[in-house]
């Protein structure tokens, strides 16, 4: 199972927020739904607000020890 997931949330404004969460980080915090974006910053979408959210497992690279 994947680590880490890049998250795409779009609200019912239209808005589209995208980041990269790992399991530990959470979901959902006092009832709104946290997004990590690239910068550093955080940005929480009240679950009312929000139309659609996605999860895709993010592409770790691998290396090979013989």
């Amino acid at each position: 199972m994947p680590d880490t997931y890049r998250i795409t949330v779009t609200t019912k404004s239209g808005e589209t927020h995208e980041g990269l969460m790992n399991r530990s980080q959470p979901e959902v915090v006092n009832g709104f739904i946290g997004i990590a974006r690239g910068d550093g910053g955080w940005v929480y979408l009240a679950p009312d607000d929000v139309l659609k959210m996605e999860y895709v497992p993010e592409q770790t690279e691998q290396t090979d020890k013989e």
